[in-house]
């Protein structure tokens, strides 16, 4: 786990189709291109500030299942690499996720070596060997407070973008209908009442 170059990783990405966009100042928004039919999965919280009003196709999972369903997806599609974008800087993030992130000895090194990445959206990139890492920062960020302390998991050399929000909403973008059928088995495994 470690930041990478944010130029050449924006390359590799905008060549699998990874767009982004800022409508809102300070926060960076990821999706994928029209090249290929992007199936959406929208995902809320059954504590979502706005639950009851959200439109009915909108999955309503537990918030603690939001870290579980990224890394069965990651697992599930076996992503060799994967990278974390904020939505905001890598402060917000740090912020965010310092008191339930600080039990994770590697997190804690990165968190100590991130002072030049403070400021900055640099990817951070994960391998299999941190998708349990993975799956307890996506915890951690659910449990933010603002929009700019969400991220974005993005497959590197695969069309699948999962931006993570604090308010307790989840997207999927997955690239075509092969890569949507696991990423909706994940899901469902997930959103299936215990």
């Amino acid at each position: 786990m470690e930041f990478v170059e944010h130029a050449l990783t924006w390359n590799r990405l905008r060549k699998q189709g990874a767009v982004a966009t800022e409508d809102v100042p300070g926060e960076l928004r990821i999706d994928l291109d029209d090249s290929s039919a992007v199936v959406t999965f929208d995902i809320a919280a059954h504590d979502h500030p706005q639950v009851d009003s959200l439109a009915p196709g909108i999955r309503r999972v537990a918030r603690r299942e939001f870290g579980p369903i990224v890394e069965g997806v990651v697992h599930k599609l076996k992503l060799p690499e994967t990278v974390v974008i904020p939505v905001g800087t890598w402060r917000d993030v740090f912020e965010a996720v310092a008191k339930p992130m600080s039990s994770h000895a590697q997190w804690r090194a990165i968190d100590a070596a991130a002072t030049v990445e403070l400021n900055t959206r640099d990817p951070l990139l994960f391998g299999p060997e941190h998708h349990h890492l993975l799956r307890d920062l996506v915890d951690a960020v659910s449990a933010g407070e603002r929009t700019a302390q969400g991220i974005a998991v993005v497959g590197v050399d695969m069309r699948i973008v999962i931006e993570v929000l604090p308010v307790g909403q989840m997207i999927v973008f997955a690239g075509d209908d092969h890569l949507a059928h696991p990423v909706r088995a994940v899901i469902e495994h997930h959103s299936a009442p215990r």
